[in-house]
């Protein structure tokens, strides 16, 4: 069972409240820095305040809001996810 405050995060997620939130982390950053924004930010960001449970209900989650950031970024025109190996 999905932990209820991660579903609604998940149901949440549009193009275009995706797109304000890696222009507002891409700003905090150093100047040379803007052009990109990390997946684990922006997961940090989304789940800040939410608690998921056991570590493998954490990774579990963590997980499925990686594979909807990568799907509503593919949405973004002027955006682009890019996988990382870690």
């Amino acid at each position: 069972m999905m932990n209820p405050r991660l579903a609604r995060t998940l149901a949440s997620l549009t193009p275009e409240g995706l797109a304000t939130l890696i222009r507002q982390l891409a700003a905090r950053q150093p100047v040379g820095a803007r052009g990109d924004v990390t997946v684990p930010d922006i997961v940090a960001t989304l789940l800040e305040g939410i608690d998921l449970g056991t570590p493998a209900e954490t990774w579990s989650g963590q997980l499925a809001l990686q594979r909807a950031i990568a799907k509503t970024v593919a949405q973004i025109p002027d955006m682009d996810y890019i996988e990382g190996d870690s």
